[in-house]
């Protein structure tokens, strides 16, 4: 109990607790030179302040029993491997490609302080291989090497908001770039595009997987939101504490750090700021976090009462507000079957739950909350600039439907104002239900039956069993897309592996590679599926005829690899250009060749190389959908 009542102040303690630094203050224009003359959109016009703060400084070690609670309750990797490392505040080590010295790479670089709007302090938070690596990790879970090329996954950078005191908060948006320089000694143009003809140093700036909010860009990540004291910050209605996104390359982040000078740069837009936002508070109508909940969830509801009262009469319907950073959640109403088809057009789907990234008025004027708008038309007319949260969701989304371009979609106000709630509102319960199981009916119905049985079997099952959905062609036609497997992974698994036997695997570097340039995603929890074709101490390994493969002077053992079609466009022949896995004289002692049934599809062996034997860390034991391919054992 007494630990309970310390979190609040423990929580304020991080949000305050910096290293000792220098203020970095740049004011610029005001954001009225930045708009459209046309039309105000406020009675005062936000200020934008522009920043450029190095990153080198490592984050502090903790150095009281408070500091150290504090890092461990706010780090998100798991507390087991926390209190068992050794140095939680490094995470590998890289090669500096100037000096050539070896490195450690801190988890976390913190910045200095940095001031915008008379005393309003922030922070930038780097994670150069991202929040949630552990210590020693390589990329495939192993430790890491001395060459900067095993660095693979995604860097985080995040925003941090420094309150004076607690209810302290402050309206931004903000822009976000990482960009580096180099010191060439001789001044002289070494090829390196760092720099220009006369060797003046040029600035490089690192490129992102996906920019946030709008403007869409390669190079800046792009958001707004409310930042609060820690334990007044509640995402799903836009408030936070610090804020941000893993979308640069940790590789490129890494390689970037120490005599390369890595900075942030950005900017910052103040809308608004306020103090004495707390929830804690007797005073009313409540403020803070509970303030903000309550008001999108009465917003809602009563859009909501008013949608439903008038289904016919649109021009009657309430129109309710939304502030940038919120969460919303669109439903399926009877009466309105043309308006949601029409949403589903955008790529927004009922009971998928979306975030406002950044707003705008019909003129294209950022504003924060669609209440600096004068009437209901104004309002209407405003423009979302829509993200589903959660990577996994979106990759779904994207891929399941047909999505040809990068979140966020941007729509107007007036095609989600009559279907959208917020998470809190009982509304949205039942949509985002269905809605999970539409996407993957298989697994949470599976998850809700391990969720109701005994512990003792749920532990077994998460560590030595589990599930494996077949997620593309490369196994067709012995596995087909689609397909679930029950996999086993006892230890010593490879010690039951034979030539021609179906592996599950952690991916390699390599084949990491080729994932994120294609823009997806992996998770530390990520496997592959392929036959092994190629054992240790197998020699002549070449890539024949038709993009067969032979081992031994043999043709590899396995099922017939041109049952499969080829695919129309041959994209794998692409791959297999400057495939790492065309030709080797022997396989080496811990080294095994892998390959897809679907030789016309699969990226394999043959694009990426040897496969670790370390890496193998199942085999399937059944198919237990569909229903009608039903397999109960092995071999595949």
């Amino acid at each position: 109990m007494q630990l309970l009542l310390l979190l609040p102040w423990i929580g304020y303690v991080h949000g305050l607790s910096t290293i000792t630094s220098n203020k970095v203050v740049k004011k610029v224009s005001t954001q009225q030179s930045q708009l459209s003359q046309r039309k105000s959109i406020t009675p005062t016009t936000p200020n934008t302040y522009s920043f450029t703060i190095p990153l080198t400084n490592k984050r502090p070690k903790p150095t009281s029993f408070l500091e150290t609670l504090s890092e461990l309750w706010n780090d998100p990797r798991p507390i087991s491997d926390l209190i068992a490392s050794n140095d939680r505040s490094n995470v590998g080590e890289r090669k500096d490609e100037l000096t050539g010295d070896i490195e450690e790479i801190p988890y976390c670089i913190v910045s200095d302080e940095f001031e915008v709007e008379d005393g309003e302090l922030f922070q930038i938070l780097l994670y150069p291989r991202g929040r949630f690596v552990r210590e020693g990790a390589g990329r495939s879970g192993t430790a890491s090497s001395n060459s900067n090329d095993d660095i693979t996954g995604p860097a985080s950078a995040y925003l941090r908001y420094l309150p004076n005191k607690y209810g302290d908060e402050i309206d931004i948006a903000w822009k976000l770039q990482l960009s580096y320089s180099s010191t060439n000694a001789n001044g002289d143009d070494d090829g390196n595009d760092n720099y220009d003809d006369n060797g003046e140093e040029n600035q490089r700036t690192l490129s992102i997987s996906t920019s946030g909010g709008l403007p869409k860009s390669n190079t800046t990540w792009s958001a707004a939101m409310t930042f609060c004291t820690e334990y007044e910050s509640v995402e799903s209605v836009g408030r936070t504490t610090d804020w941000g996104s893993s979308t640069w390359s940790a590789r490129e982040v890494c390689n970037a750090l120490g005599s390369k000078n890595l900075v942030a740069e950005g900017e910052i837009t103040v809308f608004d700021r306020r103090s004495g936002e707390s929830s804690f508070g007797l005073a009313l109508p409540m403020k803070g976090a509970m303030g903000a909940v309550l008001k999108a969830r009465n917003s809602a509801a009563a859009a909501a009462r008013s949608t439903n009262t008038n289904t016919n009469n649109v021009g009657n319907v309430l129109q309710r507000d939304y502030r940038v950073g919120e969460v919303i959640v669109p439903r399926d109403i009877p009466g309105l079957n043309t308006e949601v088809q029409a949403l589903k057009e955008t790529f927004v789907y009922p009971g998928i739950d979306y975030r406002i990234m950044t707003m705008a008025d019909q003129y294209g004027n950022p504003i924060f909350s669609t209440e600096s708008l004068k009437d209901g038309n104004e309002k209407s007319q405003a423009r979302l600039a829509l993200r589903p949260c959660g990577w996994k969701t979106q990759q779904q989304l994207w891929k399941q439907n047909g999505m040809t371009t990068d979140w966020p979609i941007d729509i107007p106000v007036h095609m989600v104002s009559q279907l959208t709630t917020t998470r809190f509102n009982p509304d949205s319960a039942i949509p985002r239900i269905v809605s999970a199981f539409q996407r993957d009916w298989f697994t949470y119905t599976l998850a809700l039956c391990i969720a109701i049985t005994p512990i003792p079997l749920t532990l077994f099952a998460r560590n030595f069993v589990s599930l494996y959905d077949i997620p593309s062609a490369s196994m067709e036609p012995t596995l087909l897309k689609g397909d679930v497997l029950l996999v086993e992974k006892f230890p010593g698994v490879y010690d039951r592996t034979g030539r021609g036997d179906v592996v599950l695997f952690r991916p390699p570097s390599a084949l990491r590679d080729i994932v994120y340039s294609s823009g997806s995603q992996l998770s530390s929890t990520s496997l592959f599926l392929k036959r092994i074709a190629g054992l240790p101490g197998d020699d002549s390994i070449r890539l024949v005829d038709d993009n067969g493969v032979s081992t031994n002077g043999m043709n590899v053992v396995g099922p017939d690899r041109n049952l499969y079609a080829d695919e129309p466009l041959q994209l794998i022949e692409k791959y297999l250009e400057n495939g790492n896995g065309k030709d080797f004289d022997k396989l080496g002692d811990d080294d095994v060749y892998v390959l897809g049934d679907c030789k016309a599809v699969s990226v394999d062996s043959r694009v990426f190389g040897i496969l670790p034997k370390e890496n193998i860390v199942g085999k399937p034991m059944a198919r237990i959908w569909p229903l009608d391919r039903i397999k109960l054992s092995g071999p595949f």
